[in-house]
Parts: C-alpha cells; sequence; structure tokens
C-alpha cells in the first residue's frame, strides 16, 4: 500500500490532536495511552517515532509497542500494518468521521538488555519519552502538528518537565498545547520520592534541579553540592551571554536499575545516575560531567 498523507489538513491549532498517557502502571513497567486525532475520511498512514533524540540510527522503540487499536465514532478500524516500513500502519478512515482514537500500550524493559532502549521505569520512578507512546500522520512535519498532552500518575507521585502546565484537575495534568517537535523534546520526571531544587534562586529565567529516586535518601545533596550546580548555571551564562530556551530543566533519575546515560534537549535533559549519586564521592566523581553536558 503507497503511503498517504491524507487526513493531515484535518488538524488545525483550533482543533489540535490529543494524547493522554495513563502511568500508574508505570511500577509495572507499562504505559498507557490514548490519542484522538482530527482525520478526513479515506486513507491515512500514521506512523511510529523512528527516528529519536539521542540516537543517529533509526531505532525507535517500536519493538515495546503493543495493544494497539482504532476506532472511530465507537467502530473499530482495521489496519494494516506496511509489508517494508515496520513503523508505518494503514489505514481507512470511513466516512462522515473526524476523528480517530487509538489506543496503545508501551512495555518499558525491566532492566538493562544490551539494546539501546533502557529502561524507562522502576517500581519507584518513571522517565516519560513521549517517542514511546506516539503517532502521528506520515508524511507531515512535526512543526505544523500540535498536540494536547495530558498525564495521570500514580497516587502521591510527583512530577517535573519543561512543558508547561495548562492546568491540573482530578488527578490528571494537562500540558499547554504543544508543537509536536516540542513535545517529543521535552520528556516528564515522576516518581515516589521526588524533589525539586531551585538552581538560579532570584533569577528571571528558571533553572530547575528535578530528581526522582528509588529512595528517599538519595534526594538530600549537601548544601556545597547545591551550590556547585548553581554555579554551574550562573557560569554557563558567563562563558556564553545568551539563553536560547524559556527556562531551563534537569531531570535526573538516581537508580541502579537504570543504566547511567544522558540525552540533552532544547529546555531540559535526561540525566540517569547511580542512586548513590549524592551519597558516594567516588559515583558522584565519575559522573560529575553529566549535567555540564
Amino acid at each position: 500500500m503507497a503511503a498517504n498523507v491524507c487526513g493531515t489538513m484535518a488538524q488545525t491549532k483550533e482543533d489540535p490532536a490529543r494524547i493522554a498517557v495513563d502511568l500508574r502502571d508505570a511500577a509495572r513497567f507499562v504505559f498507557h495511552a490514548q490519542l484522538s486525532l482530527p482525520v478526513k475520511p479515506g486513507p491515512l498512514t500514521l506512523v511510529y517515532p523512528k527516528w529519536i533524540p539521542g540516537d543517529h540510527s533509526p531505532i525507535g522503540p517500536i519493538v515495546d509497542l503493543t495493544g494497539l487499536k482504532f476506532t472511530a465514532d465507537g467502530k473499530e478500524v482495521p489496519w494494516q500494518r506496511d509489508s517494508v516500513d515496520m513503523f508505518a500502519f494503514h489505514l481507512d478512515v470511513p466516512a462522515g468521521a473526524t476523528r480517530l482514537e487509538a489506543r496503545l500500550d508501551y512495555l518499558s524493559p525491566t532492566e538493562a538488555n544490551g539494546s539501546r532502549e533502557h529502561p524507562s521505569a522502576t517500581p519507584k520512578l518513571a522517565l516519560l519519552n513521549w517517542y514511546v507512546v506516539m503517532l502521528y500522520p506520515q508524511g507531515a512535519k512535526s512543526d505544523d502538528l500540535t498536540y494536547v498532552a495530558s498525564l495521570r500518575l500514580p497516587e502521591g507521585w510527583k512530577f517535573g518537565t519543561a512543558l508547561p502546565v495548562a492546568k491540573e484537575q482530578g488527578g490528571e495534568i494537562e500540558f499547554e498545547p504543544a508543537t509536536l517537535t516540542r513535545l517529543i523534546d521535552s520528556p516528564v520526571i515522576t516518581g515516589q520520592y521526588f524533589r525539586d531544587i531551585d538552581l538560579s534562586p532570584g533569577e528571571k529565567i528558571m533553572h530547575t534541579l528535578h530528581m526522582a529516586a528509588d529512595g528517599p535518601a538519595a534526594l538530600e545533596p549537601s548544601a556545597s553540592e547545591v551550590q556547585h550546580l548553581r554555579q554551574l548555571v550562573a557560569e554557563e551564562y558567563a562563558l556564553f551571554g545568551a539563553r536560547h530556551y524559556r527556562r531551563y530543566d534537569f531531570l535526573l533519575s538516581l537508580t541502579d536499575r537504570m543504566p547511567p546515560d544522558g540525552v540533552e534537549h532544547n529546555e531540559s535533559s535526561d540525566n540517569r545516575t547511580p542512586e548513590g549519586f549524592f551519597l558516594d564521592s567516588d559515583i558522584r566523581e565519575m559522573h560529575m560531567d553529566l549535567l555540564p553536558h
């Protein structure tokens, strides 16, 4: 079946796509998602992200995608996977339908297994990269697509992200509309043991360290370590003399269940270190270049 981008023009800023992610099963390594996409009747090809931030080859974690189901006006819509491009899904939007609903699950690896896609969760924390639960029309430019994202967390868990929050009510966090480009570039960290630290107190542009850990002791950096991080922010500005972001959020996962790693984004960074980063000087010295990087 040939690629078809029919339906992409159905989306406008006034009628954006929506993605609702439910992380209440994250401690069991399952991320649930529901998407609602404006469409027009006719052939439509949706794709799962293949090229993702921080990687240099087309290795989006589609092997961890499961439970894909499409409906329109309450009726199931059959789909067919492309026979060559395993990231593409073909379907026909029925007559009269204006929105297509999609449900899917992402199964996070439970431990490092040698693949590029590392675990995204532990029993106490989770890191949501939106690309793991995303579908979008084939051929569309990510800057031209607008998504309204929302999120549900396990009870008592807190979160941090560079995405501006529009509202929180009924256990649901809704973010301000964002282009697909910005959404993919704005991961969310969340956890039962969580702490925020202001790294630029008194400044107009906020710099925040969001920490999630497998235990509470890991969230207690010394006063001198906090000052080191604040000095990092100050010296960055002294060196470059400008800032290219609205705010900056360091997302730091403190866990021994995820391999150490780091991915930079425009307004945030996804950083992962051993749980003892602030507790053991040897561990800290080994990973001290991660946040500056």
